[in-house]
């Protein structure tokens, strides 16, 4: 199997729960809301967002999700730029922005994550009125090893803190070894309509990379 680069691609489908209340705005660098939308909220994170989602929850707040890229501090192999990517949900509060979770994963020797743009989705798969945040990105690297896609889902589900839950597909290099997927204890305490929406756009994403 041959793993083709990953580039980042403008359309973005984003999923949103049918509570109306829930206003979501998702911004690139080439949309021209981009420039206001940084200049309001700076940017909190290293390097340069990729794409900024802003969410209005009702009795909840608004949030502020960026996701970033920056040059890799460490010498890796398979890209000309290698880069680091840097995520994090912000609440706005009195004009600042206050964090809530943050994602870092680092380039280094013959690894280079990539952000699956199409499949970082902001959805309400329980309807229980508060967004889970879908984080979905690839672990390319070189030699015979499986390489890892993720989606990780940042969830609240009733709490003050949010929590951190993870899927891994493994894609097998050789054509003789399997794909297998892999959940962390977090993902399985999910309830059940937000664990098929990471599986859904698991498999989707996975489409991506035959």
């Amino acid at each position: 199997m041959i793993i083709r680069k990953l580039l980042l691609v403008l359309p973005l489908f984003l999923s949103v729960s049918c509570f109306a209340q829930i206003q979501t705005g998702v911004y690139f660098s080439s949309d021209k809301k981009f420039s206001k939308i940084t200049e309001e909220f700076g940017n909190p994170l290293p390097g340069h967002p990729v794409m900024v989602v802003t969410t209005f929850v009702p009795n909840h707040g608004s949030y502020v999700w960026f996701l970033n890229e920056s040059k890799a501090k460490h010498p890796a192999l398979l890209d000309d730029e290698p880069k680091d990517l840097h995520a994090g949900i912000f609440v706005e509060d009195h004009g600042g922005l206050l964090p809530q979770i943050t994602f870092n994963d680092f380039a280094i020797g013959l690894s280079q994550p990539n952000y699956l743009i199409n499949y970082c989705e902001i959805g309400d798969a329980n309807q229980d009125g508060f967004p889970e945040f879908y984080l979905t990105y690839f672990q390319e690297s070189d030699g015979l090893d499986a390489k890892p896609l993720k989606v990780i889902v940042y969830t609240r589900l009733g709490k003050k803190t949010f929590s951190k839950a993870k899927i891994t597909g493994w894609i097998p290099f050789q054509e003789e070894d399997d794909y297998h997927e892999e959940k962390d204890d977090n993902f399985k305490l999910l309830p059940k309509e937000i664990r098929l929406k990471a599986e859904k756009l698991l498999k989707e994403a996975r489409k991506t990379l035959d």
